[in-house]
Parts: C-alpha cells; sequence; structure tokens
C-alpha cells in the first residue's frame, strides 16, 4: 500500500445542519483495486451519544469524498474506510461496512 493523500482536508455537513472540517489519509494498492480511507476530526464534538453521532458524521463525509475526491484518487478500487476514534489514549478504529 502506499499514501495517495495524507491529511486532505474537507468540509461536509453534520446531521445537525453544521459545516464542519474534517480530514482523510487515503493509501492505494500498487495496481489500485484496492484502497483505505482513513477518516479523522468526523466526531461532531461531545455531547449526546457520540458513538452515533461519529457513525453518522463519518458516513456523511463519505457521501462528500465519494463525489469529490475518491473519483480521481481511486477510480476504481474497492474502498475500505476507516474512522478513528478522537479522545482516546491510543488510536482506535471503527470500520464502516
Amino acid at each position: 500500500m502506499k499514501l495517495v493523500s495524507r491529511a486532505h482536508e474537507f468540509e461536509y455537513r453534520d446531521g445537525q445542519g453544521i459545516d464542519r472540517l474534517g480530514q482523510a489519509d487515503v493509501w492505494a494498492s500498487q495496481g489500485g483495486d484496492h484502497a483505505v480511507l482513513v477518516l479523522k476530526n468526523v466526531d461532531g464534538g461531545p455531547g449526546g451519544d457520540q458513538r452515533l453521532t461519529l457513525l453518522e458524521n463519518a458516513h456523511r463525509a463519505l457521501y462528500m469524498l465519494a463525489s469529490s475526491l475518491l473519483p480521481f484518487l481511486v477510480p476504481s478500487a474497492r474502498l475500505h474506510v476507516w474512522v478513528l476514534r478522537p479522545g482516546e489514549e491510543k488510536p482506535r478504529a471503527l470500520v464502516l461496512p
């Protein structure tokens, strides 16, 4: 796997209609048939059910990136999505289906 894009900043709209900034790293296999998208800073802030908010925001961020960045970087790749969970000592990731 090689790093195709690091800390790409993007804007997405969360479930409450607030525009937020996130970051994404994109990794691709040598042949371009597999890619990993790592989403960062899509937590939406404190309060409420944080895991649910994180998942909802991650899906919204993915939809935005699927129509802007990803078609240019990894147009025909099978995509795996990891979401880094904020605010923990050790980084942990959720994997989106």
